[in-house]
């Protein structure tokens, strides 16, 4: 199942026809407003269009926490490498002190050499791997849920600079409308058309545009600077990003369900629990010590004589005191926490996926009915309030309200846009679904 939507641009839309006869500035206002579309276009400029995936590329190929997750897996193959080695050799060599000796010479002599080798006969080298395994397959199925996380945050990054890039755009529109709109009104005021008090609403609505742009260009200074840091990008880019767009369609939820079984999460869980397993062997096994096989070569001094003697023996702890009780329970405990952990995380998964997918759904619903519902009746309430205005049978207050009505609802439009798209990415990381095109086995 393909889990990837491209995101689709929206056309604008055209809304009435100009005003030829109107002889004032709000001709302008009027034939601009007419064309305004429902979703705001990205405009600023770059060479390549930066899509979701794209960032999601970037952001794991920069990242450094990639960095970690190669050196968690090299000491983990480290690790593997170490096991099942046999334990070195042990030589000795001794010298005594042979000062007076019945034939009255002296000196240092060497009296034995001894070479002695633990026999691994428990099985526990065997063991050793097994658990050494274990791990690395738990650490590799935990960095593909790691990867999620990232491309969560990634998606994040992207979205949020998605709404302020498009924010901003609408705020330069709001400015602009407003200042054609207050210079209109001066000049009526003037020509005594205007009474003061809707002239002084004009300049309000002007300066409170002027403050909400103000806002948009720090919000947007702010995504953008984070967006070049976390993708290490210089800071001269101005990233050319796909604009906003509404989600779907959505998975139902068997079909996510059905991707529970391969979650990385859920794999790494597992994984651990044969890890814990192959440990409680290994413990069992390190209850019984190895014996130790040892050869030695021996000369001693005998009064007159010097006598050489080679020999073989075996030695063996004999485990009367230490049985390696506490480490065995220990172990057993580990691999019950391990099992437990499996069904705490199916749980929390299942629970994630289902509010996640219904969160969504609503989501999806919400952003629609708010278009048809809202957004698309404060567009005509505009074109028909701004038509009545020009044949003089509007008031002015009747086209201020009309005009931040529409304003307001295409703001909250573009926040439920983003809403559902970062909702869509939680549900990737609770279905377990990637959507970056970089190989699963490629550590960046």
């Amino acid at each position: 199942m393909n889990f990837t939507h491209c995101i689709r641009l929206i056309k604008k839309p055209t809304h009435g026809r100009f005003f030829a006869h109107s002889r004032n500035a709000l001709t302008v206002w009027f034939a601009i407003a007419a064309w305004l579309p429902l979703v705001i276009p990205n405009v600023a400029l770059g060479e390549e269009t930066w899509t979701l995936e794209r960032v999601v590329d970037r952001f794991l190929e920069v990242a450094p926490e990639g960095q970690i997750f190669a050196a968690e897996i090299q000491a983990s193959r480290g690790a593997l490498q170490q096991a099942g080695q046999w334990p070195n050799p042990q030589i000795e060599l001794r010298a005594d002190d042979r000062l007076g000796q019945e034939d009255g010479n002296g000196g240092v002599d060497l009296t034995q050499f001894s070479v002695s080798q633990p026999i691994p006969l428990s099985g526990r080298l065997a063991r050793e791997i097994e658990v050494a395994e274990a791990e690395l397959k738990a650490v590799s199925t935990s960095k593909r849920y790691q990867r999620l996380l990232l491309e969560a945050r990634a998606a994040r990054l992207f979205h949020t600079l998605q709404l302020s890039v498009a924010t901003l755009k609408l705020a330069e529109e709001r400015l602009t409308l407003a200042d054609i709109l207050r210079d209109a009104g001066r000049r009526r005021a003037r020509a005594g058309e205007l009474a003061d008090l809707a002239r002084l609403r004009l300049d309000i609505i002007r300066e409170f545009a002027k403050q909400v742009i103000d806002r948009a260009e720090g919000t947007y200074n702010e995504s953008l600077t984070e967006f070049r840091t976390v993708l290490n990008l210089t800071t001269t880019l101005v990233p050319n990003l796909v604009p906003l767009s509404p989600y779907g369609p959505i998975p139902t939820i068997n079909e996510l369900e059905a991707e529970l079984l391969r979650h990385p999460a859920v794999s790494s869980a597992n994984t651990f629990v044969e890890a814990a397993r192959s440990d409680v062997a290994l413990k069992r096994s390190e209850r019984w010590p190895d014996p130790e096989l040892k050869f030695f070569r021996e000369r001693d001094f005998l009064g007159s004589r010097r006598e050489n003697v080679t020999g073989v023996g075996i030695g063996i702890t004999i485990p009367l005191w230490d049985l390696k009780s506490g480490r065995i329970h220990e172990a057993r405990a580990r691999e019950s926490e391990a099992r437990a952990k499996v069904q705490v995380v199916n749980r929390d998964l299942a629970s994630l996926l289902r509010k996640s997918h219904l969160h969504l759904t609503r989501l999806v619903h919400q952003t629609a009915e708010y278009r048809e519902k809202i957004l698309g009746p404060a567009n005509k309430l505009l074109d028909l309030t701004r038509k009545s205005y020009a044949v003089g049978e509007a008031e002015i207050l009747s086209l201020i309200d009309a005009n931040n009505t529409y304003f307001d609802s295409r703001t909250r439009y573009l926040e439920l846009l983003q809403e559902a798209w970062l909702e869509a990415a939680d549900l990737r990381v609770a279905a377990g679904l990637s959507i970056s095109t970089r190989k699963e086995g490629v550590v960046p």
